[in-house]
């Protein structure tokens, strides 16, 4: 069976007739700036590990270069094999303080509206879609970096990471939650209950953590001062690359659950500059959302990989969007069809043209 346009545009339109979930990855970063993707970071980490090491160090990082070196190894999967905890907390402050840099660099302008972060006008058209019966859009995303947080602050767009407080917000999904939500009084005659009115907000999940997360006192908190001047002793709550460190993620499961459960409680999945090379955050429940339960997902992003493909051969209610090969006019898949749909008058997997043609800018 052909792909056409007519079908291609039916189902996407069909797609949003459902909140989606929507998880987005350093695409969306790198977009706006390519310091943001795992190649600027390879180079950096590479030039700053060449001394202060022991031996044992040394030789375990020399196996992630030599692996990289020769290409058998991703740059994620070739963090596998650091070990030494000393060494990955170097890794974990050297991956920090080089996004931190260039997130500070891009703040103000995209809160000024001077640059703006790709995914912003689509997750704007999102939430104000968003039904008066469900006002929670769940966002989530392994970056670090707060490019997503800037632009919901420019679109004047409430969002919750999990923490609340003051200086230093403490981890807690149920009383940040109140942050979005207001008492009204009762009106008419009749003496009514004060109720409980949400905002429409975004609910954003960082697995991974942020640049703005750390470990105090045994406690998970959240401080945007510390972004670019961390205290001494104070140690960052981030997921360095590569797939070791899952083990650490799986120590501490109760930060992954809010995320887990969202995924659990969607049907829809919008996938946005996500190359799938994460296998903890696209797990065996989303192995079962797409492939099992045939649940819709919609994926766009610049450049098609194997991964993707893989993933869209196996889920028959998963469609593609990307740029062609040739020039950076688009291209449609879905596995149930025979053929690329190629639109060549339009560049769809840039987000604010998609946005534009299909949820009406």
């Amino acid at each position: 069976m052909q792909l056409t346009k007519e079908s291609a545009y039916q189902a996407i339109a069909e797609f949003f007739t459902e909140k989606p979930f929507v998880l987005f990855g350093t695409g969306t970063s790198c977009a706006l700036d390519i310091n943001f993707g795992m190649p600027a970071l390879e180079r950096h980490l590479r030039d700053k590990l060449k001394s202060g090491m022991t031996d044992a160090q040394t030789q375990q990082w020399q196996q992630v270069v030599s692996a990289l070196d020769v290409g058998s190894h991703d740059f994620e999967s070739s963090m596998d094999f650091i070990k030494d905890e000393v060494l990955t907390t170097r890794i974990v402050e050297l991956t920090a303080n080089f996004v931190a840099h260039h997130d500070n660099v891009h703040a103000h302008q995209i809160i000024s509206g001077v640059r703006d972060w790709p995914a912003g006008s689509l997750l704007k058209k999102l939430v104000e879609t968003l039904p008066q019966a469900d006002k929670q859009l769940h966002v989530a995303t392994p970056n670090y970096d707060l490019l997503a947080e800037y632009a919901l602050v420019r679109y004047k767009i409430p969002y919750i990471t999990g923490f609340y407080g003051g200086f230093l917000q403490r981890y807690d999904w149920n009383e940040a939650k109140k942050t979005v939500q207001s008492i009204h009084k009762g009106l008419g005659k009749q003496r009514q209950l004060p109720r409980i009115v949400e905002s429409k907000h975004v609910r954003l999940h960082k697995p991974h953590g942020s640049l703005n997360t750390f470990e105090w006192d045994s406690h998970l908190i959240e401080c945007n001062s510390w972004i670019l001047n961390k205290p001494q002793g104070v140690v960052r709550a981030m997921i360095t690359p590569g797939t070791a460190k899952y083990q650490k993620l799986h120590k501490d499961r109760a930060q992954l659950a809010e995320y887990d459960s969202a995924v659990g409680n969607h049907t829809c999945f919008l996938f946005l500059g996500f190359g799938f090379n994460d296998s903890q955050l696209v797990n065996n429940a989303f192995r079962k959302k797409l492939e099992q339960d045939q649940c819709r997902a919609l994926v766009i992003t610049r450049d098609s990989n194997l991964r993707i493909e893989e993933w869209l051969d196996k889920c028959p209610n998963m469609w593609l969007i990307c740029k062609q090969t040739s020039s950076d006019k688009s291209r449609i898949y879905n596995s149930k069809f025979e053929n690329w749909l190629h639109i060549d008058d339009k560049e769809l997997w840039r987000f604010d043209d998609f946005t534009s043609e299909f949820l009406g800018g």
